[in-house]
């Protein structure tokens, strides 16, 4: 067994927190407490659930003191510093940490952030990295100060984005290439000696709660891009016709079907009987809508709304 005392902070719902629990216990770390999230008003990107033991489980067989509430929630601070922890390890855990809390430690908060800060900072950075057709991914271990993922970087793990990924087949990707990082973040927990790299700030962006517009198809973007994030969250993806949204069950993208570029952005066209997008890489071939709650096909619902639709 290590020697340096560590605390983890997790959510027993979330497979980034039990997984990389695993990872912990299987490396023999030194856990002296847990604080697990409240799951209350949590949210999240993933279809939820895990294939690993959830954190209190895994305190209750290795009889691990463990306490659930918010950092600021009573008694929470008091009951951490009672713990003596060296250093506290946050993997997955939405509630903000005030400074007070990380100077409890003396070798301070280490964050496990899923994507390649400064990028993608904030909440869902799996849904982002595909919304925004990043070809690369991976894990980032970084240390917590009082911005939102903007401490000093301690290590990276990577991946690539594959077209058809959902954040779950992402994520699993990128948590399934971890445990070589957690090793290492023990081994150098235990001679005081985690890297320390400050981020580049030129790079930041920040991730927000997806709004509703964000699901609107922009067909200035790739028809591979708009497969891509149709496919990260099945049927909420819209495209309008006549005023109207209509969620998006089903598309493709296809090779030019023309050598002309002669065509109007952002409207619907009819080849061989599909309804289809020009993009400025390949076309979008949208082949079903849904309607009342049911997949329709899609140039029979365009035809509807707008009429004879011009055909290519």
């Amino acid at each position: 067994m290590r020697t340096k005392r560590i605390v983890i902070i997790g959510t027993r719902t979330w497979e980034l927190t039990s997984i990389h629990m695993e990872y912990f216990v299987k490396n023999d770390a030194n856990i002296v407490g847990i604080l697990e999230s409240p799951t209350e008003g949590i949210t999240t990107t993933t279809s939820g659930g895990s294939s690993s033991k959830a954190i209190h489980e895994v305190a209750e067989e290795r009889d691990i003191p463990i306490i659930c509430g918010k950092p600021k929630g009573a008694g929470v601070m008091d009951q951490v510093r009672a713990w003596k922890p060296d250093i506290v390890v946050v993997i997955g855990y939405q509630f903000f940490l005030p400074d007070e809390f990380l100077q409890i430690a003396p070798m301070g908060v280490v964050n496990f952030h899923t994507s390649l800060l400064p990028r993608h900072c904030g909440r869902h950075p799996g849904f982002w990295t595909i919304w925004y057709g990043d070809k690369q991914s991976g894990m980032c271990v970084h240390f917590m100060d009082s911005g939102l993922d903007t401490g000093e970087i301690a290590y990276k793990s990577y991946v690539p984005v594959k077209n058809g990924d959902t954040v779950d087949t992402l994520y699993d990707r990128i948590w399934k290439n971890d445990e070589a990082i957690v090793k290492q973040l023990l081994d150098d927990i235990e001679t005081d000696s985690v890297p320390r790299i400050p981020q580049d700030k030129s790079e930041y962006t920040y991730n927000y709660v997806p709004h509703e517009k964000d699901f609107e198809l922009d067909f200035r973007q790739t028809a591979q891009l708009l497969v891509n994030r149709c496919v990260v969250k099945p049927n909420k993806f819209y495209l309008v016709l006549n005023g109207t949204r209509f969620p998006v069950a089903s598309c493709t993208a296809i090779d030019e079907p023309t050598t002309s570029r002669n065509f109007k952005l952002n409207t619907p066209y009819n080849l061989a009987g599909s309804l289809v997008y020009m993009t400025p890489n390949q076309w979008l071939r949208v082949d079903e809508l849904i309607v009342d709650d049911q997949p329709t096909t899609a140039l029979e619902v365009a035809q509807k709304e707008l009429g004879k639709i011009a055909e290519i």
